[in-house]
């Protein structure tokens, strides 16, 4: 019995080394995060694309922010890498090869093309832009959205009116 299990566990153990994603790969899903979190899509190139590293120079130092409104950051390049933040500046968690593709996919963005594309807690998309955008730009936009508005409004222990 000991052996049986101790076999089974080692070939477990095995599988993410025989595959090429590293063991710490997120297999990423969409619906895996709705109603927990809105997501923050930046589609580049490269990794060294003028407008990624732009767009990055931007979110930095807005952790917080992003916090607040339950945002994740994802970056995918056209080199077919992608990663997962809880905020800008944050490590990171790679995607799997089949996320990449996935959201790829999802949103029909080209690889060659740049993109940020924000989807609410419901799963939609909310807003795409071409050109790398302000993060005033990105928290107003979530601001305005009704279950955000809510949100403030539980947090504040409704003492708005």
């Amino acid at each position: 019995m000991r052996t049986g299990l101790l076999a089974f566990l080692l070939s477990v153990l095995a599988l993410p080394i025989m595959a090429d994603t590293p063991p710490d790969s997120v297999d990423f899903r969409l619906d895996a995060h709705r109603w927990e979190h809105r997501l923050l899509f930046v589609f580049a190139p490269s990794a060294g694309a003028e407008s990624l590293t732009a767009q990055e120079e931007e979110f930095d130092g807005h952790g917080a922010g992003f916090q607040d409104r339950d945002l994740r950051l994802l970056t995918i390049t056209g080199e077919g890498a992608g990663r997962l933040q809880e905020e800008p500046g944050t490590p990171h968690q790679p995607l799997t090869d089949a996320a990449v593709r996935r959201l790829h996919k999802h949103f029909g963005v080209p690889h060659d093309a740049f993109r940020v594309v924000l989807v609410g807690k419901d799963g939609t998309e909310k807003r795409r832009d071409a050109e790398p955008v302000t993060v005033r730009s990105v928290f107003d936009a979530i601001d305005a959205m009704p279950m955000r508005q809510r949100e403030m409004r539980d947090s504040s222990g409704g003492e708005q009116e």
